[in-house]
């Protein structure tokens, strides 16, 4: 009490004592071993004062109250300081403070500064000493609270230093206390959360029956919940609790704790699962189990009778022996009494008779099981069926003695090498496959090919650094012999290489002829144009970086068709033939020559060749080419022409390259063949523009530009007009009437040339069919076909299917051909086509005859009917004294002949008159008209005077 506030109880014990006895000083004093101390007092100014100078020290000794009437008068305290000075007390009464062990603890006092002989009245110090027992019954109460808070305290120390979770509740079921582990386990604070905010909610109704009734019933409560951790899952806890009763009986609380047994209820619930899981494997297994006594007599078994069918009777003992294959039974019955006799483990494989009477193998197993003192007591076994497991290992052995036939009959090799001890173990059949068996690794490393072994040292090093690889590399057999080899390699583990080798040489000969027949004409076995245009790029490749030269020669053979179309497609092969025999020999090493396609050679050739060099080599090509060869007993001579394009003298890029000198290929055949062109920009450019009129040519024929007009033939004896030629002419939107002089080239196209053909004469065959129903009679209407029309092999076909539709007779149609069309078309389709015509009455005239591009022959070869003489040697016939020779000697010819003979381009009357006295038949120009749109046609003929001639001065 030493030492602690002030309280109310005491001060008002010390106001009630001063008002009773009338005294201004009133205290409480408590006393320990050097001081006394006021626990409540009134007119001090002190707390507490040395026990030399207390009254009180006095008091304590006196078992009643202590009087000092007047201290001044009193020897013992006269000179007491508290006399002398303030509190100048005079009157002195106290009693003492006791315990009920009869401890003094201190004093109730009080005190005046008047003396009072007389002391206290009798009243007075009853009421003090009344006043003190209360004092002390408040000192006691506060100790016993002490002690009680003191002993609260420790049981709550030792209730939180239980592992469990400890609580208390009332009567009632209320809870009143939980202590510190309850609140760590679920993480939150003190009297913050209700039981059923933590309880799982699946067990909270359980839980709840069971406590209610235990409160109703007053009988221990135990439950097994989940409550809800500070991890946040649920664990389970085993809650118990017991009442405390009262001297009647009657339960005052109740005492509980709560167990964290969620590491056992786990532990149960995984020992139930693992009893589960055996029993299942054990029914899953087909396992038979069976127990024999110490001498090895089988007393009873579970699952025998049920796979073997025997009943207990007869399996006892050795019984079970009689289910066992006749071949294993002797084998089988002596092992297991001798694993008997010397008491060790017992594990054997044998064939048992199934309860459906077909044998199957299992496996027995038995372990002693022994008493404490080492003796057996008894034998524990098992019986497993092994029959799949047989079944696999007999077709493992089958399917390695297959791998071991696969391997040999691959040869292919398997190995192992220990990295440690620089040794590779090789299978069986390496010394059939590579000539030597296992050994170290350097006897394998050494016969690789000199030229293979950057590949050997890259497959060492990825091995090495990646665990596996794969090559391909040449090896050397002891006898010489080279093979192509394929070997992998993977490391397992840090010391062992296990792989692969296996002979891949047939393999690579059949991806060289793959290639070969992939790259090279299978008719020449020259390259083809993939591997041409790979080297070609190589070449183009070195060559910038040497600065050196490549030429390339385009060939094309002149008569090729020709030779298929009259010899026959085996004469053509046999000129494709020669023609490869011809090139390679002239070539050098470094150089090349291939077949494109077709009819389409190629050359490449290097430095130090420049481009005049190339030229010379084509020229010296085109003369070998003229040189005859026999074939089935007939002469084959062959022309060609020559293409020719450089580097660096025309364009650096491969596929540029072969376009240049396909330009000139192509000029070098417009030209009039077998000869050889050098390409030049030039070329190029009208090239294309050849192109550009091309994609001109498709929009205006799919805007319907393109027209025919048509100028008359005049007959020079009667002069009435004999007929028409139709002529092409472009209506450019543009840049007007356009002659075929602007868009000629686009007749090189066979498909537009078969487009524009087919669309001049569907309208030419229209307008003679209006001509003729107007009652005009046109003669006969001459349309040019070009040599690319006559490539068509149903030409004649469609263009007699187009008059038999407008329905015009064929005597007022002719077919006009240029001699270079008998020169450039196939001659068997070119001479079909005009024999078909003249069969069904169109007549075929020869133009432009006599410019330089015919033979004679041509008259014998083909059904011509009409000889047109071109306009060049009728402009000079007046002063030339040549082109009138020429003119005469067609005009002779044709009549000895029985042809027809027109002249073109007359333009004088001189010319007129000059030609009618030669004998030409017809003539046709601007002298007599100019070339009219088809709807002026009937205009023309309506207007027509034959007379116009001898006006002319024409007889």
């Amino acid at each position: 009490m030493l030492d602690t506030e002030p309280e109310t109880a005491f001060n008002d014990i010390v106001n009630l004592a001063s008002r009773i006895c009338d005294a201004p000083l009133a205290a409480i004093s408590l006393l320990d071993e050097r001081r006394q101390w006021f626990k409540a007092g009134i007119g001090l100014d002190v707390r507490e004062t040395t026990l030399d100078i207390s009254f009180c020290t006095h008091t304590i000794r006196q078992t009643g109250v202590f009087i000092v009437p007047d201290a001044t008068e009193d020897a013992r305290f006269c000179s007491n300081p508290l006399v002398t000075m303030k509190p100048h007390i005079r009157l002195y009464a106290g009693t003492p403070l006791v315990s009920e062990e009869g401890l003094p603890l201190g004093t109730l006092c009080i005190a005046d500064t008047e003396a009072r002989p007389d002391g206290l009245t009798e009243l007075q110090s009853a009421a003090l000493l009344t006043l003190a027992r209360a004092a002390v019954r408040e000192l006691e109460l506060r100790q016993t609270s002490r002690i009680l808070t003191q002993r609260g305290k420790a049981f709550e120390t030792v209730v939180d230093a239980l592992p469990q979770m400890a609580w208390a509740a009332s009567a009632n079921g209320r809870f009143e206390y939980r202590n510190k582990h309850y609140y760590e386990f679920i993480g939150v604070p003190p009297d913050s959360t209700e039981w059923s905010s933590v309880a799982h909610p699946d067990d909270q109704e359980r839980v709840l029956v069971r406590w209610n009734r235990c409160l109703s019933t007053g009988e221990p409560y135990q439950a097994e919940y989940r409550l809800r951790h500070h991890s946040g899952e649920y664990r389970w806890i085993l809650a118990r609790a017991h009442p405390i009763r009262d001297r009647h009986g009657n339960i005052e609380r109740w005492i509980g704790t709560s167990t964290d047994i969620h590491a056992v209820k786990t532990a149960e619930a995984t020992l139930a699962r693992e009893e589960e899981r055996h029993r299942a494997l054990l029914e899953a297994s087909s396992v038979v189990l069976w127990v024999a006594t110490p001498d090895g007599m089988i007393t009873e078994t579970k699952g025998w009778q049920e796979v073997t069918g025997q009943e207990k009777s007869d399996y006892v003992g050795l019984g079970s022996v009689d289910t066992l294959h006749p071949d294993d039974r002797v084998r089988i019955e002596q092992a297991w009494l001798k694993a008997v006799s010397a008491g060790v483990p017992y594990e054997a494989e044998c064939r048992v008779r199934q309860a459906g009477g077909e044998y199957r193998w299992m496996q027995t197993r038995a372990v002693p099981v022994r008493n404490p003192d080492g003796t057996i007591r008894e034998w524990v076994g098992g019986l497993s069926d092994i029959h799949d497991r047989k079944d696999a290992e007999e077709q493992l052995r089958a399917s390695e003695k297959r791998l071991r036939l696969a391997m040999q009959a691959g040869r292919m090799v398997a190995w192992e090498q220990d990295l440690a001890a620089e040794y590779v173990t090789r299978s069986e059949n390496s010394i059939d496959v590579l000539g030597i068996g296992s050994g170290p690794p350097q006897e394998f490393l050494e016969r690789v090919h000199p030229e293979d072994l950057p590949a050997r040292d890259q497959l060492l090093a990825e091995i090495a650094e990646k665990g596996t690889e794969t090559s391909e590399f040449r090896y050397i057999l002891p006898d010489g012999r080279t093979l192509w080899l394929a070997t992998r390699g993977e490391r397992v583990g840090t010391d062992r290489i296990v792989g692969v080798t296996f002979d891949i040489t047939d393999r690579k000969a059949a991806e060289e002829e793959v290639w070969r027949v992939a790259n090279h004409d299978p008719l020449t076995g020259l390259p083809n144009r993939v591997l041409f245009q790979r080297r070609l790029e190589q070449a183009l490749t070195r060559a910038k970086q040497n600065g050196t030269c490549v030429g390339l020669l385009m060939i094309d053979l002149d008569d090729f068709k020709d030779v298929n179309d009259t010899l026959g497609h085996g004469a053509g092969d046999a000129l494709l033939v020669e023609t490869a025999n011809r090139l390679v020999p002239m070539m050098r090493e470094c150089d090349m020559v291939a077949r494109l396609g077709g009819d389409e050679f190629a050359v490449l050739v290097t430095d130090p060749l420049k481009l005049h060099n190339t030229v010379s080599l084509a020229e010296i090509i085109i003369k070998r080419f003229r040189q005859p060869f026999a074939y089935e007993g007939r002469t084959i001579s062959g022309q060609a022409s020559i293409g020719v394009a450089a580097f660096p003298d025309h364009d650096d890029e491969p596929a540029e390259l072969m376009k240049d000198a396909d330009i000139a290929l192509y000029r070098a055949k417009a030209e009039g063949r077998n000869r050889v062109v050098t390409y030049s920009p030039e070329m190029r450019a009208m090239t294309e523009q050849r192109l550009a009129i091309g994609r001109e040519m498709r929009s205006a024929i799919s805007q319907d530009q393109i027209i025919p007009v048509y100028q008359p033939k005049v007959c020079l004896k009667t002069g009435r007009i004999v007929g028409f030629e139709a002529l092409a002419r472009w209506d450019h939107p543009t840049r007007g009437l356009l002659t075929p002089g602007t868009f000629g080239v686009a007749f090189d196209d066979p498909e537009l040339a078969k487009t524009i053909g087919k669309r001049l004469i569907g309208k030419v065959a229209s307008d003679i069919l209006k001509w003729l129903s107007a009652g005009f009679d046109p003669g006969r209407v001459a349309v040019n076909l070009s040599s690319a029309e006559f490539s068509q092999p149903d030409m004649a076909d469609e263009v007699l299917h187009i008059l038999a539709l407008a329905k015009i007779p064929t005597k007022h149609f002719e077919v006009e051909v240029t001699e270079r069309v008998l020169l450039e078309s196939r001659f068997g389709m070119v001479s079909d086509a005009l024999t078909q015509f003249h069969r069904q009455g169109v007549q075929i005239a020869l133009d432009d005859f006599g410019t330089g591009y015919a033979s004679l022959a041509h008259l014998k070869q083909f059904p011509v009917d009409h000889i047109k003489i071109d306009q060049s040697f009728v402009s000079g016939l007046e002063q030339n004294g040549d082109d009138a020779a020429i003119v005469a000697a067609v005009i002779g010819l044709s009549g000895s002949l029985n042809l027809q003979v027109t002249a073109e381009g007359v333009e004088t009357e001189g010319q007129a008159r000059r030609l009618r006295e030669m004998g030409c038949n017809n003539a046709q120009g601007y002298l007599f008209a100019k070339p009219v749109f088809g709807a002026e046609v009937a205009k023309l003929l309506a207007g027509w005077d034959p007379g116009r001639l001898s006006a002319m001065g024409i007889r």
